[in-house]
């Protein structure tokens, strides 16, 4: 069986031929590494389960697995006789997406923007995390919190976990002197913002500590997936402290 290996688009194989069990994470990840690189360029029919199955030695419910993830985020396309084919959207793009940050939206309604950076949060990364991520890999994924301020008060709670292989240079250091959300929107080139918002009790987002509210009290969370081409490289969910009144998307 093949010992899947994301080098390149290229499978390798153990010494004694036999390696570990493909999964079907790991078949996405060589499929986006393949469709980054361009060799399934934008509007191009990729191979048939079938005969990814023959080439990573899996069954074709583990490529099946891996195709649906990818079509469900919208990455490529299914269609019965047709084939699968990564979707038009996908080309590069000319403009980067302008991504809000939070001291305009302070500023602009007349507070003083600041910001506390809690550091790193040592807990396993969880799977729906590595999920959107396309991250099959958690030692990549690191979590950080900030807390963000208006005139010294807590109005967000921002869990961030972010690909570090995908983004080495936003470092701990940085995220000291600045807060990631600005970061990434002066220095990365995002090109998508997957964001989804909705009601949610803060203990079950893990928000009710750092916003000093019951664990059932209701806040605003946007959770948000940040993508550089073909990539999502990082996922945050921003919890705003009970009362506030948030008019725009953030990442």
């Amino acid at each position: 069986m093949a010992n899947l290996s994301r080098h390149g688009t290229r499978l390798t194989r153990s010494a004694n031929g036999r390696g570990t069990p493909v999964t079907w994470a790991g078949i996405r990840g060589v499929i986006m590494d393949r469709i980054t690189h361009g060799i399934y360029p934008p509007g191009s029919l990729i191979p048939t389960e079938q005969e990814f199955a023959a080439e990573f030695g899996s069954a074709r419910a583990t490529v099946n697995r891996a195709l649906t993830s990818l079509a469900e985020r919208g990455v490529v396309e299914r269609r019965r006789r047709v084939g699968t084919r990564v979707v038009l959207g996908l080309e590069p793009r000319t403009q980067q997406v302008s991504l809000p940050v939070f001291r305009d939206l302070v500023e602009e309604r007349g507070g003083r923007f600041s910001f506390r950076f809690l550091g790193p949060v040592e807990r396993p990364v969880p799977a729906e995390v590595q999920e959107r991520l396309f991250q099959s890999d958690p030692q990549d994924i690191v979590e950080h919190c900030t807390l963000i301020c208006s005139d010294d008060t807590v109005i967000c709670a921002e869990r961030r976990w972010t690909d570090t292989s995908a983004l080495p240079a936003l470092t701990e250091e940085v995220m000291t002197s600045t807060t990631a959300n600005e970061w990434l929107a002066c220095h990365a080139a995002i090109s998508l913002c997957e964001q989804v918002i909705s009601a949610r009790r803060a203990g079950e987002v893990e928000a009710d500590r750092m916003l000093r509210c019951p664990a059932d009290t209701p806040v605003l969370v946007y959770d948000s997936t940040l993508w550089i081409k073909t990539q999502p490289v990082s996922r945050t969910l921003h919890c705003f402290a009970p009362g506030f009144e948030m008019d725009r998307p953030i990442g």
